[in-house]
């Protein structure tokens, strides 16, 4: 809604998901989400995310933020904090030289975090083919979810943090509202 939202105002906008966006970063993703490959460690498993997320900066973000125009993500650094550093427990260290190394050390503007009880979020997902993360244990996804708080507390001034309850347009509204004011327009 956002990226519409934005290309409909007269900003050049570009979405991107994490893992992906680019040819090779979209192998990377099938490989990480892939149910059957469960004997991948913790490492190997972080070190795939940051492969991946070099790609796209290199070849889509660094250029599209270098014209000036907005990128929005779907899922950057902070998610790698949130699942590999506090879920799989490889903590802050390693994944601060991970991020410096393949992002340059860039950090958004703005994270919005829609935020739900881990019982809501499995129930919207009762009727869905899960992939590697989503197949995961109860705890693994309460220690991710209290990773991306974590991360939310320490840095409220850039973390928008929304209620995933709420009907899907009024959180709209209220990102729309801010990134309003990030791009200094007037309600």
């Amino acid at each position: 809604m956002l990226y519409h939202y934005l290309l409909n105002s007269g900003h050049v906008a570009h979405l991107f998901r994490e893992p992906g966006g680019t040819a090779i970063s979209e192998k990377i993703r099938s490989i990480l989400l892939d149910k059957a490959n469960t004997e991948m460690t913790p490492t190997t498993e972080v070190l795939l995310y940051y492969a991946s997320r070099n790609q796209l900066m290199t070849e889509k973000v660094l250029p599209a933020l270098s014209r000036g125009e907005i990128v929005l993500m779907d899922r950057f650094v902070d998610s790698s904090f949130a699942y590999q550093g506090v879920g799989r427990g490889l903590g802050k260290r390693p994944l601060n030289f991970l991020t410096k190394f393949a992002t340059g050390g860039k950090k958004p503007e703005l994270t919005v975090l829609v935020d739900l009880p881990l019982e809501t979020a499995e129930d919207r997902l009762s009727n869905k083919t899960l992939d590697r993360f989503e197949s995961e244990s109860r705890a693994f996804k309460e220690r991710v979810r209290q990773g991306y708080l974590y991360l939310a507390k320490r840095e409220p001034d850039r973390y928008l943090v929304l209620d995933g309850r709420l009907p899907p347009e009024e959180i709209f509204g209220v990102i729309k509202k801010r990134m309003n004011q990030l791009l200094g327009i007037s309600d």
